[in-house]
């Protein structure tokens, strides 16, 4: 594991932080990712990890956040961002039909940033992965002028599921009811500090349980930029129409309590709200239990919602 930080790095008169030297710090990192995994071969502490070959396919993805883009630390602390983070990584994998095995992270910290707040942020990241038994196994971390996390998810998967495979007939399917998160950051961003939305925003709980019924499915996608961004995605990779039932997503658990809370914006934020960390998937197989079906594959090349007012299908845009 690569570590650029020293206890000088930051200057001799920058005392609010407990900096560290590689050493320490490897050690305080090696406590928090211990790790019990016959695979890996050789872990934190050396220039790269080692994990025996598998027979079954490598899945890999990864996901940067920024300070100020992805996260506000005015009102989310480390661990629910170093959680949040993860989240998002452990979402893609499954998302393709994998199951996370290993992690790789790097940061770029801030000059208040020492001992207790690398802890902080690690234990946040260990406690995700821990939800599906994944590791943390090296990564590399060196001073930056604004926050910055990378995480790199490495798994395993027997049949990858990509975007392309939607067919006409297919049902949609959904894992869960988006719009929390969204509504979450639009309740922080008024001065709120206390709703389920906002827990749902600051720490979205990902149901990964769910996720592993959905592998028989013809296409699918983490909602992680909008439900209409992603079924773009799907519809434009795999050439078909996907036409979206109101109804159906207003019969989801929750909906109305949602609604309440959202007023007049309700389907902005079901329909392009992001971080969710729901999943979207097409199937023209058995609905797995506890998924919801929300619409229709159909010929075409658009993302359809009738009775609804036109939405752009952008979601969050990260340029």
């Amino acid at each position: 594991m690569g570590i650029n930080i020293f206890k000088d790095c930051f200057g001799q008169h920058e005392r609010r932080c407990e900096l560290a030297s590689e050493t320490e710090l490897i050690a305080a990192l090696s406590t928090i990712f211990t790790v019990a995994d016959p695979k890996l071969i050789v872990g934190i502490g050396d220039d790269g990890a080692v994990i025996k070959a598998s027979t079954q396919n490598l899945v890999a993805a990864t996901d940067m956040a920024v300070e100020g883009v992805h996260f506000n630390r005015r009102w989310s602390n480390l661990h629910d961002i170093g959680a949040k983070i993860a989240a998002a990584n452990l979402a893609d994998i499954f998302a393709m039909g994998g199951d996370p095995r290993y992690l790789l992270v790097s940061a770029g910290l801030t000059k208040d940033f020492g001992i207790a707040e690398i802890q902080e942020l690690a234990q946040g990241i260990k406690s995700e992965a821990d939800l599906v038994g994944a590791a943390i196994i090296g990564g590399d971390i060196s001073r930056a002028e604004q926050l910055v996390i990378s995480i790199t998810a490495l798994g395993e998967v027997e049949n990858p599921i990509k975007r392309a495979g939607a067919k006409v007939g297919d049902a949609v399917i959904i894992s869960g009811l988006p719009g929390k998160s969204a509504l979450g950051l639009h309740q922080l961003g008024k001065g709120e500090s206390n709703s389920p939305y906002i827990r749902a925003h600051l720490k979205p709980e990902v149901n990964y349980q769910l996720a592993r019924k959905f592998r028989n499915v013809s296409a699918m996608c983490d909602v992680s930029d909008g439900l209409l961004s992603e079924l773009n995605h799907i519809a434009t990779s795999s050439e078909v129409g996907i036409e979206v039932d109101v109804k159906a997503i207003e019969s989801i658990p929750g909906f109305p309590e949602l609604s309440a809370a959202a007023g007049s914006n309700i389907w902005e934020f079901v329909l392009t709200g992001g971080e969710d960390h729901i999943f979207v998937a097409t199937t023209s197989g058995e609905i797995p239990v506890g998924a919801y079906t929300i619409g229709r594959v159909v010929a075409g090349s658009e993302v359809k919602v009738p009775g609804i007012a036109n939405f752009s299908g952008k979601g969050f845009r990260h340029f």
